[in-house]
């Protein structure tokens, strides 16, 4: 016996003991003790809420229990983070991916994966060992939901860990990609990995799992090996109680039609009809991507149909739907909620008319019908002036279910409504559907879940390749149906489309790709300065003089060098409205040492002052938003007022004139061109390398994208965001420098326009304002273009009202360009 204990200890790979923890008074996880083994899969049941989450954070350091102990193989980690639970084999795959839209496949593999996994061509053997068939510069925010969980995946399980948890992995996987995964689950506790399993599928635990543990309101409630447990014991464990029966009775008897669809088809469906009669149930099933997805989008009015569909005896248009039919999209955080506003007031947004007389509010009607709302679907929540963001994933889908049924609409569309959803919520939600179907609302539900449809549904479409391949009824809507409907249609499909179109399609994605591209804005930029130049020249042969060239070129590297500054917070989703004081404060620094007759000594003295002030305002503007909580605006702004009063206590009136030589030596040129401008383009390029070709620029671009994503990928956000703003500092006393050549003198007054002039280029130059997204390049030629405007005023005679005209139209036009190009906003 002692041997087996000691063989059973070593075995372990985490312990937990008496693990508790609680958010602002509310208790999420009690006295939790749980046991991961080598080479076992253990799963975690529980409804959302009951702290599985809250409990996977902690294992992998983004949240510290506030009582209890972690070991990890038999040591204790008493300040576990991100990245040393990473350095100890932790590894998660989660429920909701960790994906950084703004960064390709393969950068979000580079930056979440050490770099001995890069030795030779394994980014595409990781994608091949989850199924996925992408390119690695494809840029993620163009994957479906399903391939971001894949790629989720297959980065977890790249890293070879002691510990892999994957959290609800098939939630929105189909039966392919799952059969896969679970092979692959089976190979990683074969070669000896722990295996953590959260799900709300019976049927996957079964088929995966071989011990459980339940948890209910933050407590655990029991488990044991899986064989040993029926599923009606988890199920009183999961809710306190014993479920009946997961689905309500379907419809029953004849009744009159209340939904008509005939000839619809859109872009990825065609020739889709059916009907519904008051009280069916209409699922729509398929492999995925088959055009599931974007029917139900087009019967809810979010994309273009041709055809028609009637509600009882009206016809209704893709407008019409759009304003009267309730969508409830499958992924609830991107189109599901604001997450910013209030449980209410999320549940509140479609429904407003109904609560305003004369356009104003009566919060007590609201708050009526919302709390009605709320109790007819159990939602759990503290209050409902709680933030969404607070609840549960369950939680969250009845709050967007909530707002569906406030909007009285005249049909739902549920896209994948139990995605993420546990048991209890599932049977809830059923309920809810199938009560507003038999009230007269016809309802409309996408599924990858063949058993959901069977148990939900009176009518099944199946499509394939867009168009409905068989329409299951009755007795007929079984799950081996509706899979073999589903797989034998698509196979033959694809069989009989191969080869076709290929070229075309290619065309259209290389066109794609490319203007998706950060430096796309490039060419465009560079096409309006020349044709400006041809402009300008037609109007006035001396605007392309090389003496007005290189006066241009001059001017543009100032504001190249602060826009560059700009470019790099920016690219955090911030800002710096300090760099335009921080030049100015930059030249007044210089009119005290680089003056004539000054030694050697002291110019360079001058210099270093410079430097070390960008240092330390940097230091003082990322402290202030990481660790004071001061938002970019406020923290820089202050700086701004800051840096210009202190300009002002040096000089309050010009003086201090810098020495010739340093000048010609600052704007020395190389024919028209001034070797300064040589040097920004050459920094642009340097710096396009870094954020492209290196990790601490692909790092950059990452918390730009998500700071929670790259939070919980283990990257160290204070650290980046403070350097970023030294950085941002450090450019901005380079244009200091060209400024101080320019002017020639300590004015105080120099220097703060730069601000408004630096983030009018980068958003020229096609750098999101949302962060993540950007270009160096596209921001020097931003730069070259308003210096330019500016020049070509001066030459036509024209007042400076036209200066800003013209910098307004451009901004408006790019913003139109970029967003139309990518298909989101660019700013």
């Amino acid at each position: 016996m002692p041997k087996d204990m000691h063989q059973q200890d070593k075995s372990v790979v985490v312990d937990l003991r008496g693990i508790s923890k609680s958010f602002a008074r509310v208790s999420a996880l009690t006295a939790v003790d749980v046991t991961f083994r080598a080479g076992e899969v253990h799963a975690i049941l529980g409804e959302n809420g009951a702290g599985k989450s809250t409990l996977m954070n902690i294992i992998c350091g983004v949240l510290r229990p506030d009582t209890g102990s972690i070991q990890i193989d038999g040591q204790s980690l008493a300040h576990l983070t991100p990245a040393t639970a990473a350095a100890a084999g932790i590894a998660i795959s989660y429920q909701h991916p960790a994906i950084l839209d703004d960064l390709s496949v393969y950068e979000n593999l580079k930056v979440a994966l050490p770099p001995a996994l890069f030795e030779g061509p394994v980014a595409q053997a990781i994608l091949g060992s989850v199924g996925l068939d992408i390119p690695l510069q494809a840029r993620c925010d163009t994957l479906t939901v399903a391939q971001k969980q894949l790629l989720e995946i297959g980065k977890a399980l790249a890293l070879k860990p002691k510990l892999l948890i994957l959290d609800e992995p098939t939630a929105s996987l189909d039966q392919d990609a799952t059969d896969l995964l679970f092979t692959r689950v089976r190979e990683v506790a074969a070669a000896g990995t722990a295996v953590i399993y959260i799900t709300h599928r019976l049927a996957e635990l079964r088929q995966i799992a071989q011990r459980v543990t339940v948890l209910r309101d933050g407590k655990v409630r029991g488990g044991g090996l899986v064989d040993e447990v029926s599923n009606q014991d988890l199920l009183r464990l999961i809710i306190g109680r014993t479920l009946e029966s997961t689905f309500p009775p379907k419809a029953g008897g004849a009744q009159e039609l209340i939904l008509s669809v005939r000839g619809l088809a859109g872009r990825g469906f065609r020739d889709v009809s059916f009907e519904a009669a008051r009280g069916e149930i209409i699922g729509i099933a398929g492999v995925q991507g088959n055009g599931q997805t974007q029917l139900a989008r087009a019967l809810a009015g979010l994309l273009p149909f041709d055809g028609e569909v009637r509600i009882g005896s009206d016809h209704f248009t893709q407008a019409q739907l759009l304003h009267k039919t309730a969508f409830m999209p499958s992924d609830r955080h991107a189109e599901g909620l604001a997450a910013d506003l209030t449980i209410r007031e999320n549940a509140a947004l479609a429904a407003l008319d109904r609560f305003a007389s004369m356009g104003i509010m009566n919060r007590a009607r609201e708050i009526e019908h919302v709390g009605q709302t709320f109790a007819a679907l159990a939602v759990k929540a503290p209050s409902i002036e709680a933030a969404v963001s607070s609840l549960s994933g369950g939680n969250q889908q009845k709050v967007v279910m909530a707002r569906a049924l406030l909007a009285e609409p005249r049909m739902i569309i549920a896209d994948e409504p139990t995605q993420g959803v546990d048991v209890g919520a599932r049977a809830e939600i059923y309920r809810i559907l199938r009560e507003v179907s038999a009230s007269g609302t016809p309802v409309v539900v996408n599924s990858s879940d063949a058993v959901e449809l069977q148990g939900l549904c009176d009518k099944v479409l199946v499509l394939s390749r867009g168009r409905v391949v068989e329409v299951l009824t009755g007795a007929d809507v079984r799950e081996e149906r509706i899979v073999t409907a589903a797989v034998s249609a698509a196979t033959h499909a694809e069989h009989a489309a191969g080869g076709q179109g290929g070229g075309k399609e290619q065309r259209r994605s290389g066109w794609r790709h490319f203007v998706q591209l950060d430096n796309a804005p490039a060419l465009p930029l560079l096409a309006v300065i020349v044709a400006l130049a041809i402009f300008g020249y037609a109007e006035n042969p001396h605007f392309l003089s090389p003496l007005n060239l290189s006066n241009i070129l001059l001017l543009a590297t100032a504001l190249g060098f602060v826009a560059m500054g700009q470019t790099v917070a920016l690219m955090l989703g911030a800002i710096d409205l300090s760099v335009g004081p921080l030049m100015g404060l930059g030249v007044m620094i210089a009119s005290f040492f680089i003056l004539d007759g000054a030694s050697a000594g002291t110019i360079v003295l001058g210099f270093a002052l410079m430097l070390a002030m960008a240092v330390v305002v940097g230091l003082v503007n990322g402290l202030l938003i990481r660790f004071a909580n001061f938002t970019p605006i406020a923290a820089t702004l202050a700086l701004f007022i800051g840096l210009q009063g202190v300009s002002f206590l040096f000089r309050d009136s010009p003086g201090g004139y810098i020495t010739y030589p340093v000048v010609e030596v600052i704007t020395m040129k190389a024919g028209p061109v001034p070797v300064a401008f040589l040097v920004l383009v050459a920094a642009a390029l340097l710096a396009e390398y870094v954020l492209r070709g290196t990790r601490p620029g692909i790092r950059l671009r990452a918390l730009g994208s998500s700071g929670e994503s790259a939070l919980r990928i283990g990257l160290r956000n204070n650290r980046i965001f403070i350097g970023a703003y030294v950085l941002s500092a450090f450019f901005a006393v380079l244009g200091s420098v060209m400024l101080m050549a320019q002017i020639g003198v300590g004015d105080p007054a120099q220097g703060a326009n730069y601000t408004l002039a630096s983030i009018t280029a980068v958003v020229l130059g096609g750098t999101s304002l949302k962060g993540g997204r950007g270009t160096f390049l596209g921001t020097v030629l931003g730069a070259v273009l308003l210096t330019e405007v500016l020049s070509m005023v001066t030459f036509l005679g024209l007042s400076q009202t036209y200066q800003y005209v013209f910098q307004g139209g451009l901004i408006l036009v790019a913003a139109l360009i970029y967003s139309a190009a990518r298909g989101k906003s660019a700013v």
